[in-house]
């Protein structure tokens, strides 16, 4: 019996009680603890990773941040195939040999030095880690019982929120600026993902059905319904390519979580260099929205739950917007109430992050059939890796020639995203309360 169906017999009362928040399981904390040490390593290596190639490899910081750039953008077209591999082997199967890879590329990184293993390196590094992030929803729904996968998903979120700022704050207080620093750096990260792999282990998600082998000689009436919902919401066959719908979600999503990347890159230079506030803020912002994120996600997201999805992923776009206009504004208000007001608008913002975050994972994994859900998500982690490359060279471009100019391309960016979801077919979206095609159903 499979970690899911223990968990749908029936036997738990309160299971989706009104004040339950946490997902249930005996999955659920190997889940959490998997994620929590994957994002602790990855928090612990992030705020050093150009210091480390640097001090490391011997090239200069320029020279390896274009390494950096163009080895995210090679690793892309690999992308389809690993969701391939998720519907073929399982999540838990990619998890594990993604973990494993990247520990292996950090023994490397510390080895063998020079530019060619740097790039080559560096390319199987970002196909593991977007690998992890395209398994790692798949995962979550498969251990998720009947209408509780928005909360797994979530919990996908707290973990890796408070595993990244978990590992930046350790890394802060024990990482040595020296080479020999950095290769203990290496070290504990390889260690941290081969831990992470360890923990993959026990989990049992649920195997989804398989298609039918053959088509039927007639449609039905009410066989037909379904298919008249595809195609209404743009679903003609051909996989993730020819669904209109998932492709603008995907879309949107990736355009909101590029524009939190050039938040995270282009706003401590802008209160600092724009704004003349000191160094300090930035670390208070930046505590307002880790903490926020990590105490509220659970409880926000249960909120959502009653809301239409795509409403929700708009709204949270939308939010982005007050931070936006607040960077700019702040240059017109006193200094003394510049830090309240950024402080405001950064709580709007992460309520909206949390919202995008939420939605647009729960829209993810919903859209596409059960079946064919890691190769969705393959497709959205492209999506994903094409803004993770454009946001630093647009965080750059225009702090260097229209600083304001940044925050309403983001403005446009965010909006657009909006409107993009708010147009999709009403049916495309779960209802509040809906169980949704994508998301697996449980065997008795």
């Amino acid at each position: 019996m499979t970690t899911t169906q223990t968990t749908t017999t029936g036997t738990d009362p309160d299971r989706d009680g009104p004040g339950r928040i946490l997902p249930r399981g005996p999955g659920v904390v190997w889940f959490g603890a998997s994620g929590f040490v994957n994002a602790f390593g990855t928090g612990f290596f992030y705020p050093f990773a150009l210091l480390f190639f640097a001090s490391l490899s011997g090239l200069s910081l320029s020279t390896v941040g274009v390494v950096l750039t163009v080895t995210a953008l090679a690793a892309l077209p690999g992308l389809p195939g690993v969701g391939v591999l998720i519907d073929r082997y399982g999540p838990r199967q990619v998890l594990i040999a993604a973990a494993l890879l990247r520990a292996g590329c950090f023994v490397g990184f510390v080895s063998v030095h020079g530019i060619v293993p740097l790039a080559l390196f560096n390319i199987l590094f970002a196909v593991g880690n977007r690998a992890e992030q395209a398994a790692v929803l798949p995962l979550a729904v498969g251990l998720a019982g009947k209408g509780d996968s928005g909360r797994w998903l979530a919990l996908s979120r707290v973990v890796f929120n408070a595993g990244i700022g978990a590992g930046a704050l350790v890394a802060g207080l024990l990482v040595v600026d020296s080479p020999s620093g950095f290769v203990v750096l290496g070290v504990a990260n390889a260690v941290s993902f081969a831990l992470t792999a360890l923990l993959y282990l026990p989990l049992s998600p649920r195997t989804p059905a398989t298609a039918p082998t053959a088509p039927t000689p007639a449609v039905s009436a009410t066989a037909a319904a379904p298919a008249r919902a595809a195609k209404r919401s743009g679903r003609v066959g051909g996989g993730p390519w020819r669904h209109a719908s998932f492709l603008r979600v995907a879309g949107a999503s990736a355009v909101l979580r590029s524009s939190i990347l050039v938040v995270e890159t282009a706003l401590p230079v802008f209160v600092l260099h724009q704004l003349g506030l000191p160094a300090w803020t930035v670390s208070v912002l930046f505590i307002v929205n880790t903490g926020l994120l990590t105490l509220l996600q659970l409880p926000v997201s249960r909120s959502m739950e009653r809301f239409r999805a795509a409403s929700v992923l708009a709204a949270g776009g939308c939010a982005f917007v007050v931070l936006y206009v607040a960077m700019v504004a702040a240059g017109s208000v006193p200094h003394t109430v510049r830090l309240g007001v950024l402080l405001a608008a950064m709580t709007v913002y992460t309520l909206g992050e949390m919202a995008v975050s939420q939605a647009s994972l729960v829209m993810l994994t919903s859209l596409p059939p059960e079946r064919e859900l890691g190769s969705y998500m393959g497709v959205s982690q492209l999506f994903a890796g094409v803004g993770a490359a454009i946001a630093p060279l647009l965080a750059a471009t225009l702090l260097d020639s229209w600083p304001a100019g940044l925050w309403w391309a983001l403005t446009v960016m965010s909006v657009l995203a909006a409107l993009l979801v708010l147009r999709l077919p009403r049916g495309v979206a779960a209802e509040p309360g809906e169980d949704v095609p994508g998301v697996p159903q449980h065997q008795e």
